[in-house]
């Protein structure tokens, strides 16, 4: 299929998606207001709706008007990589909680929150350079991406911990773990693709860590061709 043409499909697949989960985070934060009398931290809970409404809105926006792919992985692999690693976590709300302590339900809020923000804050910088399945629009490596190289995944896998120990099942720790893995498939993947076509990149990624900020070394490097980063 021509690569222009499966963007633009991809795209409008995207937006479908995305907005739906917008029109549905709107509705649950509208319910939350109106039951919140019966809503333990309803504040909290509302500061994390909003901050997610937030992140869909500019997810939706950014996709509407991304830069077009200059190159793209190829193949079923990335595609299902890039589905799993984007709404394997939406697999928790089919996993039964456990009973967690009012500490635990705070911090869990707070880490959700937190990654949120960040997560806005790293799709700023970002912008039209979005894309869900791995593409090279343009190379970012100013704001948080100065930081490590994944900085909108690092943000994102902030959130999770938090939904995960919001639920504090084994079930939903399983696929906080599945989410952690295909983050990092797919960070694999993204850094292919951007070595091909930027050769500045290698330097880049040989600067600036993956996920953790000072753990360049934390995630061992496969051996790669001048230009490939691993």
């Amino acid at each position: 299929m021509n690569r222009t043409l499966e963007d633009r499909l991809g795209m409008g697949l995207l937006l479908i998606v995305f907005g739906w989960l917008l029109v549905r985070s709107l509705k649950g934060m509208a319910a939350l207001v109106a039951a919140h009398d019966t809503v333990p931290m309803w504040e909290l809970i509302l500061l994390s709706r909003v901050s997610n409404l937030v992140f869909l809105g500019m997810i939706v926006w950014f996709t509407a008007t991304r830069l077009p792919a200059r190159n793209a992985a190829t193949g079923l692999m990335p595609r299902l990589v890039a589905i799993a690693g984007t709404f394997v976590m939406m697999l928790v709300a089919v996993a039964a909680p456990v009973e967690v302590g009012p500490v635990q339900r705070v911090v869990s809020t707070v880490l959700v929150v937190l990654g949120t923000v960040l997560s806005i804050l790293c799709l700023t910088r970002l912008g039209r350079s979005f894309s869900v399945v791995a593409s090279a629009r343009a190379l970012v490596t100013a704001g948080p991406y100065r930081i490590v190289r994944h900085p909108l995944y690092a943000a994102e896998l902030v959130a999770v911990l938090g939904v995960t120990m919001s639920n504090g099942s084994a079930a939903a720790y399983a696929l906080g773990l599945s989410c952690l893995a295909f983050q990092i498939a797919r960070a694999r993947l993204e850094e292919k693709v951007l070595a091909e076509t930027f050769p500045e990149y290698a330097g880049y990624a040989r600067r600036v860590p993956m996920l953790i900020p000072g753990l360049n070394g934390l995630l061992p490097r496969r051996a790669a061709p001048v230009g490939e980063s691993a």
